[in-house]
């Protein structure tokens, strides 16, 4: 059953990713129709952490932010399925770099960076925009997926315009290796961190909050200037990306600054445009004191 199932991903993501825009978003409707109002467990998820977060919003408005993110996480699902078959010229009309003298500036001093950007909005994208109209090579650290196929699908994906997909258990020796590199080395930083790793613990949309600390050690070992990396939507099927600094050295050895940095960047991006986060992400899964 395994092997049908990988067979059936192999033919089915790039017959998806070879349709024109107007038949994907013509898709999206009866996907989201079908995943909200019968997949429970994932419309559940999304509805509880709006509720906790935003405690005194009406339950009719919470539902309706509800709806609104469960159709906008099937937008970008297909549009990051259409991310490989995107020619140039589509890319930089659907993804504009609002400021990237922010970021070219350390380039241009032979600076290497570390980018840290969110599950909001279209994150696929943004590394296709960055990679496309930053002057330098981009190394994406991402967590591989259970489906092998989908996961090769999403590789070559993220491969195009010079990025190089790095999977996280293997990112600090590969970005120790190209340290002499003028890259730029992204990470999306806001999904709950494991058991067993480092936490650092804030506030974070009105909830306490756990956040995985890589970032913050690898910014202190390399010695990298650390940028935002926020987005936008501007209409569907088009967003603005936009570069913030977060912090340049000297680092204090000890401390948290750059992830409570971090995550007040991401906070002020996700309450600008709720319905664009992935509420789905099941960020307050463990709480401080049980499993930290």
């Amino acid at each position: 059953m395994a092997k049908n199932r990988q067979s059936f991903f192999s033919n089915f993501y790039p017959i998806l990713g070879r349709l024109p825009f107007f038949v994907l978003y013509a898709l999206a409707y009866p996907i989201y129709f079908i995943g909200y109002y019968f997949v429970e467990r994932k419309r559940n998820v999304i509805y509880s952490n709006m509720e906790n977060s935003f405690p005194t919003m009406p339950k009719n408005e919470l539902r309706r932010l509800a709806k609104l993110n469960f159709k906008h996480l099937v937008y970008v699902m297909l549009e990051a399925i259409k991310t490989r078959y995107l020619s140039e010229k589509q890319i930089r009309q659907r993804i504009i770099l609002k400021n990237p003298e922010i970021i070219e500036q350390f380039a241009k001093n032979k600076q290497s960076v570390l980018m840290l950007t969110a599950h909001h909005c279209n994150w696929e994208w943004i590394l296709a925009g960055c990679s496309l109209q930053l002057s330098f090579p981009i190394d994406v650290v991402y967590k591989p997926l259970h489906d092998q196929v989908v996961d090769e699908y999403m590789k070559v994906s993220r491969s195009r315009f010079n990025a190089r997909p790095i999977p996280n258990k293997n990112a600090l020796i590969e970005i120790m290796k190209r340290r002499k590199e003028v890259r730029g080395f992204a990470m999306v930083a806001d999904q709950s961190p494991v058991r067993k790793e480092e936490k650092y613990w804030t506030t974070f949309l009105n909830q306490e909050s756990a956040f995985a600390v890589g970032a913050q050690k690898i910014a202190q070992l390399t010695k990298y200037p650390v940028i935002f990396v926020g987005m936008k939507r501007l209409s569907l099927g088009h967003y603005e990306v936009y570069f913030e600094e977060l912090a340049q050295p000297p680092y204090e050895k000890e401390g948290y600054d750059i992830t409570e940095k971090y995550a007040r960047a991401s906070e002020k991006m996700i309450l600008e445009a709720p319905e664009d986060w992935m509420w789905s992400n099941r960020k307050w899964k463990r709480k401080r004191g049980i499993y930290d």
